[in-house]
Order: C-alpha cells, then sequence, then structure tokens
C-alpha cells in the first residue's frame, strides 16, 4: 500500500460545494482508493466517471462533518471511491481522474486528479475465466431449476459474472485475504469442486472455485442480493464449502449454514470461521459473535456435524487487543491518543481498574467496541 501524498492531489469543486479527502491511496498494483467527504451537494445516487475502467463509489454517514459544519446528512457525507483495472500488471496511466455526479444531473460538481504510484505490490486478482464458465455451468435459477442458458433470471455482467440482483451493491473494501491450508488440501484434489460463500477479496483465485459475494468484488464470479440466502445452485454439487467471516453478517446464520448441507456432496466439508472477541465492523450488517458452544449449537440446529472448532494463530487474544487499541487511538483524537500512549501498561491497566470510562470514546466508538449491550423488548400491539 502507498499513500498518495496531498500535495499531490488536485481538487475541483462547483462554486459553494466543499470537498476534501482525508486518504488517497494505491492498495494494490491496480486499485486506488479515494476516501474523503462533501458538503452542500443533495444526497442522492452519487455516481463517478473515471479514466479507469471500473470506478465504484460508496456513500458513508459522517456525524463528525455534520456537526462541524452545523448541516444536516442530507447534504454533509462521506465517500470512498475504488478504481480497479483487470490489468494483472497494474495499470500504464500516469494519473487517475475521476468527475463525481449527483442524481441525473449532467454536469459534475466535482473533479479529482491523482497521480499513479508504482507501489511494488501484486496487482489485485480478478476471477479467472475458467471460474466464471463453471459458474454459468452449475447455476440453478432457485425457483424454475433452469439453468442459465434456458433462461434463468440472472444477468452476465461485464466481465462474465453472473448476477441475481437488479441492483447490485458496488465494490466495498472488505478483505479476507489467503485460504486456508485445509482449504487448499481439498480443492487441490482431482475433480473438486468448491464454493467460497462470502468471499470478499482473496488474495488468489483458483478455477474449480466458485465464488460469491454480495458486493462487486473482483474475485467474485457470482453476485446475489442481500439476505438471499437460498443460492443459485442444485443440491449435492459442491465437495467443500467455504464459510470465512460470513455468519455474522447474516440475520441467520443457522439458515446459512443448513444452505450449505443442501449444496454438499455427501461427505463434503464446510470450512469457516467466526469472530468471538472482535468489535462491531461492517455495521449495520453485523449481527452475531460467537462462542465455540455457539457454533456448536448453530451446526446441529442445521443438521451438520462439528468436527472441529478452536481458535488458531490469526485468532489469538492479540489479535483482539490490538483491534481495540487501534480503533480506539483512531477515534478519540490526537490528544487523547497520545496521553494514552504514554502511559505503560502497568499505568493503563491500573487506570481501568479504577475508572471504566477512563477513555472519552465518542458516541460511536462506544457502540462499535462496547463489552455488551442491554436491551429491553416489548410485544408489539395487536399481536394475538
Amino acid at each position: 500500500m502507498s499513500l498518495i501524498p496531498a500535495n499531490q492531489l488536485t481538487i475541483t469543486t462547483a462554486p459553494n460545494v466543499k470537498l476534501h479527502l482525508d486518504r488517497a491511496e494505491m492498495r494494490a498494483a491496480n486499485w486506488m482508493t479515494l476516501e474523503g467527504w462533501v458538503t452542500h451537494v443533495q444526497r442522492g445516487d452519487l455516481t463517478a466517471q473515471s479514466n479507469w475502467p471500473l470506478v465504484h463509489c460508496c456513500i458513508k454517514e459522517r456525524p463528525d462533518v455534520c456537526a462541524a459544519f452545523a448541516l444536516e446528512p442530507e447534504i454533509a457525507f462521506g465517500f470512498e471511491l475504488h478504481l480497479l483495472t483487470p490489468e494483472a500488471n497494474g495499470v500504464t496511466k500516469a494519473e487517475a481522474q475521476v468527475q463525481l455526479f449527483v442524481g441525473e444531473c449532467l454536469d459534475p460538481f466535482a473533479s479529482i486528479e491523482a497521480p499513479v504510484h508504482n507501489t511494488g505490490a501484486a496487482a489485485l486478482p480478478f476471477a479467472s475465466a475458467k471460474a466464471l464458465a463453471l459458474t454459468k455451468s452449475l447455476y440453478r435459477d432457485p425457483i424454475t431449476g433452469q439453468g442459465l442458458d434456458a433462461g434463468g433470471a440472472a444477468s452476465v455482467l461485464e466481465g462474465g459474472v453472473v448476477c441475481t440482483t437488479p441492483n447490485p451493491l458496488p465494490f466495498e473494501n472488505t478483505r479476507i485475504g489467503n485460504y486456508h491450508p485445509d482449504i487448499l488440501d481439498l480443492l487441490n484434489r482431482p475433480g473438486a469442486i468448491g464454493l467460497d460463500i462470502g468471499c470478499g477479496l482473496r488474495d488468489v483465485v483458483y478455477d474449480n472455485l466458485v465464488t460469491q459475494d454480495i458486493y462487486r468484488s473482483p474475485t467474485a464470479t457470482l453476485i446475489t442480493a442481500p439476505g438471499d440466502l437460498k443460492l443459485p445452485f442444485g443440491d449435492q454439487t459442491f465437495d467443500l464449502i467455504v464459510i470465512d467471516s460470513v455468519l455474522e453478517h447474516v440475520p441467520d446464520p443457522v439458515a446459512l449454514l443448513a444452505e450449505g448441507l443442501r449444496l454438499l456432496k455427501p461427505g463434503g466439508q464446510i470450512f469457516g470461521d467466526v469472530p468471538f472477541l472482535q468489535p462491531l465492523h461492517l455495521a449495520p450488517h453485523h449481527y452475531f459473535n460467537f462462542t465455540p458452544y455457539g457454533v456448536k449449537v448453530a451446526a446441529e440446529k442445521a443438521g451438520l456435524e462439528l468436527v472441529y472448532v478452536q481458535a488458531e494463530a490469526h485468532q489469538r487474544p492479540e489479535f483482539s487487543l490490538e483491534w481495540l487499541l487501534r480503533r480506539t487511538f483512531e477515534t478519540i483524537g490526537a490528544a487523547q491518543t497520545e496521553r494514552l500512549k504514554r502511559m505503560t501498561v502497568a499505568e493503563l491497566y491500573e487506570g481501568l481498574v479504577r475508572d471504566k470510562a477512563l477513555i472519552p470514546f465518542p458516541a460511536e466508538a462506544l457502540t462499535e467496541m462496547a463489552a455488551g449491550y442491554r436491551f429491553h423488548m416489548k410485544r408489539p400491539k395487536g399481536t394475538q
């Protein structure tokens, strides 16, 4: 990853519009992100045009910007721009150019120019042609059972990606990384076919692995709508199903596991992981954290046999501790961060023992990193 210095960015806006870039970064040889905020633009369908072949725009809540300018969120909000190209060796352009539009307006309200840096990092891989062809051949309409060529209710997007929703979500900065060795062991067996549910961004793609997500991930061969637990494949199709960092993000994890059972061949296996002491992430679509006992109950309710559950090297307590400290420092401001960093570990621990309000978290950070949540529920009026 390589940050692009602010003095190398050129921003042009329409009169009265304020636009600020918090971060511009080359995240891979073929992936640039631009993150910032804009004011005095009517919030709506934000779109972008670029000299890069693929550009995705995501709107973000920015209560800090609204408070700083005393503006309503309808005219003060954040954004993330993701510029991508399938070129395996990265981009050859010296500069990325982006124009931002809102609604049906034909004139951009802002333009951004950013230099393209050579990061030396590998390019983000796009789904392979063979994996895309495999997905098309296995597709079966969940209602009619028809294949893609027989009038199934799916479309094929640019690049050959199968899409079952008319409104696919734009690319998000989600990353899962490499596959675990136990997954690769099964994938490398002759004739094996796998399915990765919620693939995110992977560092390697495989010809015999169907990859699904709800976002326009370059890794994905299949895009479905959020909440679609019925995947467009026939019974007993896959030897292996991967569900990495996904069960916490679906409203009914047992139902998703049961769908995995339907899709598995006899003797097939599901491999995945779940969070326990991880803060709230990918809000508002983070619904559950799991204990090992909860994983067992979910598997049994779905009709699966739990063979193994254990915290591995990438899930050690240090990971949770680092995440909490990092997010603490990112949310409490520079002065409070320096105060905490000057403390010894003993001083910080003793301070926390004495005072459970030692750190002045803003309200949104309290929700993100809370130890728990108290709730009240009631029976709706008019129910029998």
